[in-house]
């Protein structure tokens, strides 16, 4: 819903918004809160977390600010939410046509790291999800989690098959999140 605000309020100014979920279990797990928002502006689910393994990053939220030639001109990995105050001056001062050439978070890993093993796992347990193998998707994405402990985005995807009603009966549950990261799980 704050996306949908921000959008309402700059989309006359050549503004435009792609949210993008990572969720390995598909579209029809992100639908509700898409349709709960009611944006205006596309969504999309990577289930495969492409943009993760393109982009270098780990965890979401994350905020890429691409000008009209398709070059990204600024990005932010981790915390880029519209409801904070660094990231509301970075989207007016983008708004106002302030060049924002350079980059706040640079790539969490290097290519051929650790997050393209990890992201090959994530895959790999993503085809057993999808064939009904969902204990040894779990399994494999434990090991992925094991090769890089700090890529949120395949540990999200154990806690969701695990644990769906801390993720899809209404409101996330990031306090739980929270306290899951707290205890190195």
């Amino acid at each position: 819903p704050v996306w949908q605000e921000f959008y309402q309020k700059h989309g006359e100014h050549n503004v435009e918004v792609l949210a993008v979920a990572m969720d390995a279990q598909g579209p029809e797990k992100a639908r509700p809160y898409v349709q709960r928002a009611n944006p205006t502006y596309n969504n999309a689910v990577d289930e495969e977390n492409l943009l993760g393994q393109l982009y270098g990053f780990k965890a979401i939220p994350n905020g890429f600010l691409i000008d009209g030639h398709g070059m990204v001109r600024y990005k932010r990995l981790g915390g880029f939410d519209v409801r904070r105050v660094e990231t509301s001056a970075v989207l007016k001062r983008w708004i106002a046509g302030s060049d924002l050439s350079e980059s706040t978070g640079s790539p969490e890993t290097p290519p051929g790291s650790e997050l393209s093993e990890s992201n090959a796992v994530l895959r790999q347990g993503l085809e057993l999800y999808r064939r009904g193998k969902v204990a040894e998707a779990i399994a494999l994405w434990r090991k992925g989690i094991a090769l890089d402990p700090g890529n949120y985005i395949l540990r999200k995807q154990v806690w969701a098959v695990e644990n769906p009603e801390r993720f899809y009966n209404g409101d996330v549950d990031y306090d739980w999140q929270r306290e899951q990261r707290e205890k190195g799980l």
